[in-house]
């Protein structure tokens, strides 16, 4: 079985988290496992780094400069990890208009933006965006994400109709999802029900995006996810998790 899981953040799980990939021997599990992880400063980067080395061909790497916290001080050293190779994509990046605080730090979060959407045209690289409250920002720069080779939102909180208006302006875009399919979340589940299956991925964000009760999100719950969507879709999880682990694949091209 294909098992792609397109966010994380590999250096807050446990290491026992991912003792599902092993089987007792301490050989590789059945399924073919890929996880995009994101950093977003440098020690965090690090720690990714140090844990993809533990299992090669396991993790894409990504760094970005997070809207929530957008540490402009950092944009030489992500140039710098794009120089050098050592990451598949830029993310989290994007906008983050959910609480006062937040709005109230727009503007570096432009600052950030603008860096990083213009490094990914220059080294073609895609960008994992995290957007909330903010979507019709995306609209505004649609100019800027077509010139991107491909734009994954991470965890898309909108729905259907948006998803497919981005897709119709030209983006290249991808809509990852997560725990609100095990939900309820009706625009979620409307957008994994009715999305072409070339533009869907799915994903834990271990080990946030808890479910009531819950402490916190492992990364093989993405084999929770994975199931939910193919009930959804109405076809076998070994078909869902293949599509899913084709796109990844396709966005996040392994580097040498």
């Amino acid at each position: 079985m294909y098992v792609a899981d397109a966010h994380l953040h590999a250096p807050f799980c446990k290491e026992e988290d991912f003792s599902f990939l092993t089987q007792n021997d301490g050989t590789y599990a059945s399924c073919i496992y890929a996880a995009c992880t994101c950093a977003h400063d440098r020690n965090e980067f690090f720690q990714a780094e140090s844990i993809a080395k533990k299992i090669p061909g396991t993790f894409r790497l990504a760094f970005g400069l997070h809207p929530q916290n957008p540490l402009l001080e950092n944009a030489d050293f992500l140039q710098t990890l794009l120089e050098e190779k050592k990451i598949c994509a830029i993310g989290e990046c994007g906008f983050d208009l959910f609480t006062k605080e937040f709005k109230a730090d727009i503007k570096r979060q432009e600052e950030a933006w603008h860096i990083q959407t213009e490094l990914a045209q220059k080294f073609s690289v895609p960008i994992v965006v995290h957007n909330r409250k903010a979507l019709d920002l995306m609209f505004r720069d649609v100019r800027i994400l077509k010139k991107i080779p491909a734009v994954v939102f991470h965890s898309f909180a909108f729905g259907l109709r948006e998803a497919e208006s981005l897709l119709a302006k030209g983006i290249n875009a991808w809509f990852s999802f997560g725990k609100p399919i095990l939900n309820g979340n009706k625009k979620s589940i409307a957008c994994v029900q009715n999305l072409s299956s070339e533009r869907l991925m799915f994903e834990t964000d271990a080990p946030y995006q808890t479910l009531k009760e819950e402490d916190r999100t492992l990364p093989s719950d993405i084999l929770k996810v994975l199931a939910r969507a193919a009930e959804l879709r109405s076809c076998t999880t070994e078909e869902v998790s293949l599509f899913a682990f084709k796109n990844f694949n396709t966005v996040f091209c392994e580097l040498p």
